[in-house]
Parts: C-alpha cells; sequence; structure tokens
C-alpha cells in the first residue's frame, strides 16, 4: 500500500495529518463501494499509526540532511506498518519509532 503525502508546502507530519483529514471526509461521503472503504480504512489506520508512533523530530532531520527536491513523499507500507518508509524522488527513509 501507498499513501503520497503533499509536502510542497508543509513538513511530513501535517502533510500526514492532511492527508488523514482527507482520507477521513471522503470515507464518510455517501456512494462508496465497500471495497473502497475497505481500502480507506486501511490507508487511515496506517496513517493513524505514522502520526502516533513516527519519532518525528529525527525524521526532520533526516529529511532535511538529504534535502527532497519533490513536492511529494510517498509512505508504503510493504507488509506490516512497522515496516514503512518514506520514498521520495529516489531516496528512502525509515523512520525511526518512539519507545513506548
Amino acid at each position: 500500500m501507498e499513501i503520497i503525502i503533499d509536502t510542497s508546502q508543509h513538513c511530513i507530519k501535517t502533510g500526514s495529518k492532511k492527508e488523514y483529514e482527507r482520507l477521513i471526509r471522503q470515507y464518510f461521503k455517501a456512494g462508496l463501494c465497500e471495497k473502497e472503504k475497505s481500502i480507506m480504512e486501511q490507508q487511515i489506520e496506517a496513517l493513524i499509526y505514522f502520526l502516533e508512533n513516527v519519532d518525528f523530530s529525527d525524521l526532520r532531520n533526516q529529511y532535511h540532511k538529504i534535502g527532497p527536491s519533490g513536492k511529494s513523499s510517498v509512505l508504503v507500507f510493504p507488509q506490516t506498518l512497522k515496516e514503512m518508509y518514506i520514498r521520495f524522488d529516489q531516496r528512502i527513509l525509515s523512520p525511526i519509532w518512539k519507545k513506548r
């Protein structure tokens, strides 16, 4: 699963929050089939996990060191949420998870 995050005018955290809010609004619009709802539910769940568990201080530091030039980043979720990574251009960032 992939989720495109607009980072042209926002940091990755704010862009993720905005995408989460957009998905929530879209989810409650009438006329979605069950398959579309299921996909959105997975995306919403992934964004919640990302927003609650990523060390954004570290992520911002990594992000600025390599200087992304794209207007969007892509959150990629291979098999499990903990294997998530962020892709932009040809670069990959692996988020550091908060310790609980």
